[in-house]
């Protein structure tokens, strides 16, 4: 017997489905930008890198294959990867219209987006 859309479990699983997948291809692609910068690193015979790369400068510094712009990359994907989830989840949550999550999420994203403007101080 096929579920419709209509079913709350229907809908969990369709939830979960489109996280799982931002979570996969996300941590895939920082993973795979992070290894990218140590194998140039090793390449180039680069210095120890000291540290990472400014975002202004991050787009110039991967187009001259800098091992860091890779890594800050990288990392920068993977700590954006909770607010993708929360922007999948507010958008599920508005399309099902469930009060109560949605309410939890705006909230998360208010404080996400606090700490995100912190950390860039």
């Amino acid at each position: 017997m096929m579920q419709t859309i209509d079913n709350p479990q229907a809908k969990l699983q369709s939830l979960n489905k489109r996280v799982s997948l931002a979570l996969r291809i996300g941590i895939g692609i920082g993973l795979a930008l992070v290894l990218a910068g140590i194998v140039i690193s090793i390449v180039i015979n680069a210095p120890h890198m000291s540290g990472l790369t400014p975002l202004i400068s991050l787009i110039p510094d991967l187009l001259k294959l800098s091992p860091a712009a890779f890594v800050t990359a990288g990392l920068f994907i993977i700590l954006l990867l909770p607010a993708v989830i929360l922007i999948i989840s507010f958008a599920h949550f508005i399309g099902t219209r469930e009060k109560q999550p949605l309410i939890v999420c705006v909230v998360l994203v208010l404080m996400l987006a606090a700490s995100y403007v912190l950390l860039l101080k």
